[in-house]
């Protein structure tokens, strides 16, 4: 007669809590690009604010959990992350003020397509060549995406490239910031990187004399990315990090361009046609079996090195 082994009460409700702050976490973040819209701000001009915002409380929390402030080895440790972390952002907010929710989300869902093959040329880790012929159906759904947007909506070509520049550099923040964990607490992580962003984004935001465009209208929506996506989101992502696999997280990330797309379906009135449906899907199923056969293949090691982001763009 054997006994039944049962995972203990503590531990089952710690997980319960992990999936529960990770469910919020991608609702967060799938509302990010329908803000943006809302706001109606120059990319430059809404990413500069956003992060401004978003540092000054990542500094709070730094203070109130280490009783510190950023050093200049915190900075020298997170400037590649954080200026790629700053260009990216206005990267992706410029492409989705000029492309649809949909193009702009599936676009910037491709980051593991680049990840994957990079991570196995820089880090030496293995790559599963079945992921890369599940990326190429990923590849395959976005273009039913791209080339079959309404004909009278907002999406763009130019976005559209401008989003993809968003992908090469979020794929870059997290290959870059790849062993931060190891040397650097989650507070201080976060408050370097927003720094570094955060001033790497001001020339920009100079450069194109946006800075005065700020509107009492855009200024709910600019707290709302502050408090949603900047703080909320990236905070619960941390905390599941705690009870849920790394590749638990990456496999539910996969739907959060499709909720995105519902976003701006409710809230925008954004068309969405039936054969961008059908992308939408090999897109989502590519992505998820590029992440189960790089989790499978990598097994218990890559568990070692957990990144301090997901894979899908969270801005």
């Amino acid at each position: 007669m054997t006994a039944s082994v049962r995972t203990p009460v503590p531990v089952a409700r710690a997980r319960t809590l992990g999936l529960v702050a990770l469910a919020i976490a991608i609702l967060c973040f799938s509302l990010g690009s329908t803000m943006v819209k809302k706001a109606a701000l120059p990319g430059p001009t809404i990413a500069f604010y956003r992060m401004l915002a978003t540092t000054s409380v990542w500094w709070l929390i730094l203070w109130a959990t280490e009783r510190r402030t950023i050093s200049w080895a915190d900075l020298r440790r997170t400037l590649v992350p954080g200026i790629a972390f700053g260009v990216n952002l206005v990267c992706f907010f410029t492409g989705v003020t000029k492309t649809t929710v949909a193009n702009a989300e599936f676009v910037g869902s491709l980051t593991p397509i680049i990840t994957v093959p990079a991570g196995a040329f820089l880090f030496r880790e293995h790559i599963n060549r079945k992921a890369l012929w599940f990326g190429l159906v990923s590849l395959a759904g976005l273009m039913l995406v791209l080339f079959n947007a309404p004909p009278r909506g907002d999406a763009s070509w130019a976005g559209n490239g401008i989003v993809g520049c968003a992908a090469l550099l979020w794929a870059t923040y997290l290959l870059s910031s790849r062993r931060l964990r190891n040397e650097m607490s989650v507070q201080s992580i976060m408050a370097s990187v927003m720094t570094t962003a955060t001033l790497t984004l001001l020339p920009i935001a100079l450069f194109t004399h946006r800075l005065d465009d700020l509107t009492v209208h855009s200024l709910p929506y600019l707290a709302l990315l502050t408090v949603v996506t900047g703080t909320v989101a990236h905070g619960f992502i941390v905390f599941s990090q705690r009870t849920v696999p790394v590749g638990t997280i990456s496999i539910l990330q996969v739907a959060q361009p499709a909720i995105a797309v519902c976003w701006a379906y409710l809230l925008l009135d954004q068309g969405i046609r039936a054969i961008q449906v059908l992308g939408m899907a090999l897109v989502i199923g590519g992505l998820l079996a590029v992440v189960l056969v790089t989790r499978r293949t990598a097994g218990k090691a890559a568990e070692t090195l957990e990144p301090i982001g997901p894979a899908t763009m969270c801005d």
